[in-house]
């Protein structure tokens, strides 16, 4: 989420999880702290077949209003829409409060678990994005970070692999779930905007905590594919990132890109991400929007659109989505569901669904372009692919 881009909202998550948190059973697991990996990184994993489609349900969790019921009725219908993805934070400074002893960091899995099983419940699988900095690892009063060491940022990224992966600690803990294992992490929302990375965007800070995230997370789990974490401005940030860490190309799994803006302007962007990409030496790698989407209040706000075009801007941009040579592995809006109670605050009409469910246009557009984004057409020749 951006402050100079169309459309893209800073959430509160930092603000409102703490109040999910209490709320949650508390339940402690304790791992070392070691994240050394004697193997060299791993090779970027192939791109995945097709497209997969899903929903942004962090305000379902972060905000701490909803009742188990409710958040069960609202990933019921989440799941009514044909999506098969829910993106919501893993909230490092939840779940890790106090720093490690003598090397052996103590998790408090309460929040994580909470998510994890009500998504599974509903045939859902987690896409967690890996963020914010434990307050300990940041100066007082410092916001989002980031943090003073990746290696205990890598750490806890490994920690939510292992747990929640194929085989995890969570599954075994909860046999009468379907699992659902996480096969994919996103390192970080938004490095580039700092309103998530304290003091502006930092290319080599951020190539360095990914490259430590992601051997971390490769040797506790192989095979879990470990994304760049949503970028607002993906051309400037990743050639910084590979000007400071060339030794990135041929080590990234995928780009999660938020390219907040109005369909046809939405397309260009990717082009050129894709295009930058190329130059980069990262072609074959797979993007991922992991964020897109438009308000309807207050009238003029960044990414506001007349809430009777909103539907059609919808249906058009996921259409096309899903049809580009771009290389787009998942395509997930932003967001299922707003409060939409204070008119001047554009972060309460991001919502597909009404609040107080139902029908609604926007719910309905959502349906009919994810159908016709998964249904056989012709290529949008964007990207030369």
């Amino acid at each position: 989420m951006t402050s100079a881009g169309c459309g893209s909202p800073p959430h509160p998550r930092q603000q409102t999880a703490t109040r999910s948190a209490t709320a949650t059973a508390s339940t402690a697991a304790t791992t070392s702290s070691a994240t050394q990996t004697a193997a060299p990184s791993p090779p970027a994993l192939p791109a995945p077949a097709g497209i997969t489609f899903g929903l942004n349900v962090n305000r379902l969790f972060n905000d701490g209003t909803y009742t188990a019921a409710e958040i069960g009725t609202q990933l019921s219908a989440v799941r009514a829409t044909g999506v098969t993805l829910a993106r919501s934070d893993a909230l490092w400074e939840l779940s890790e409060p106090q720093p490690p002893v003598r090397g052996v960091h103590t998790y408090d899995w309460g929040f994580d678990d909470r998510i994890a099983g009500d998504l599974a419940a509903h045939d859902l699988t987690w896409l967690p994005i890996i963020d914010y900095a434990a307050r300990w690892t940041v100066p007082p009063g410092a916001g989002h970070g980031p943090p003073n060491s990746d290696t205990d940022y890598a750490a806890f990224a490994a920690a939510v692999a292992r747990r929640y992966g194929p085989g995890g600690a969570f599954w075994a803990a909860h046999p009468e779930l379907t699992a659902h294992p996480v096969g994919t992490v996103e390192i970080w929302n938004e490095p580039d905007n700092r309103q998530f990375w304290d003091g502006g965007s930092d290319p080599a800070a951020y190539a360095a905590m990914y490259i430590a995230a992601r051997d971390a997370v490769a040797a506790a789990v192989p095979g879990t594919r470990v994304l760049i974490g949503g970028l607002t401005d993906p051309p400037a940030t990743l050639t910084g990132m590979l000007r400071a860490h060339p030794e990135l190309a041929g080590h990234v799994d995928g780009v999660a890109v938020h390219p907040y803006a109005l369909p046809l302007q939405m397309m260009a962007k990717l082009r050129e991400d894709r295009a930058v990409m190329t130059a980069l030496g990262l072609g074959s790698v797979p993007l991922y929007v992991t964020e897109f989407g438009w308000v309807t209040h207050p009238r003029g706000a960044l990414g506001w659109v007349p809430p009777d075009s909103r539907a059609q801007d919808i249906r058009t941009a996921l259409t096309a989505l899903g049809h580009t040579d771009c290389g787009i592995s998942a395509v997930i809006y932003y967001t299922w569901i707003t409060p939409e109670r204070n008119p001047a605050d554009r972060e309460d009409w991001f919502g597909l669904q009404p609040p107080g469910g139902g029908p609604g246009p926007d719910k309905s557009a959502f349906v009919a372009g994810l159908r016709a984004a998964q249904a056989p057409g012709p290529t949008l020749h964007l990207c030369g692919r």
